[in-house]
C-alpha cells in the first residue's frame, strides 16, 4: 500500500550485461506531491525530489517505488517495495525535480 504520508525511494534497473552485475538501484529520494491523478485504469504518482534525479540506464523506463515501514518484517522501519511502474516524465522546477510515474497494475493508497 502506497502511504501519502511517507517519504519514497526511487530505483531503476542497472545497465549490466547479466543478473550479477545488473540489479536495481537508488537514483532519488523524496515526497509525493499530492495524491495521485488517475486516468483510463492507470495511476500517476508524482514525487517532489530536492535536487537532481541521475539515471545511469537510459534504456529501461520500469521504475521501483519504496516507503519506509512497508518491508516484510512486520514494525520494521526499513524500505520496501510499494509499487512499479513506467517512468513518464522528469521536469526541473526551481531546484526541485518532480518525477511523474506510470503505474498499470493495481494500486491501493492510503
Amino acid at each position: 500500500m502506497i502511504r501519502l504520508g511517507k517519504p519514497v525511494q526511487l530505483f531503476e534497473w542497472g545497465e549490466g550485461t547479466n543478473t550479477l552485475n545488473q540489479n536495481w538501484n537508488k537514483i532519488a529520494e523524496g515526497t509525493l506531491q499530492n495524491a495521485p491523478k488517475w486516468f483510463a485504469g492507470a495511476t500517476t504518482l508524482i514525487v517532489e525530489v530536492n535536487g537532481k534525479v541521475e539515471r545511469k540506464n537510459q534504456k529501461e523506463d520500469m521504475i521501483k517505488v519504496f516507503q519506509p515501514g512497508e518491508a516484510m518484517t512486520p514494525g520494521s522501519e526499513r524500505f520496501g517495495e510499494v509499487a512499479m511502474g513506467k517512468l513518464k516524465s522528469i521536469q526541473d522546477k526551481g531546484g526541485k525535480t518532480i518525477v511523474e510515474i506510470v503505474l498499470d497494475g493495481a494500486a491501493k493508497v492510503g
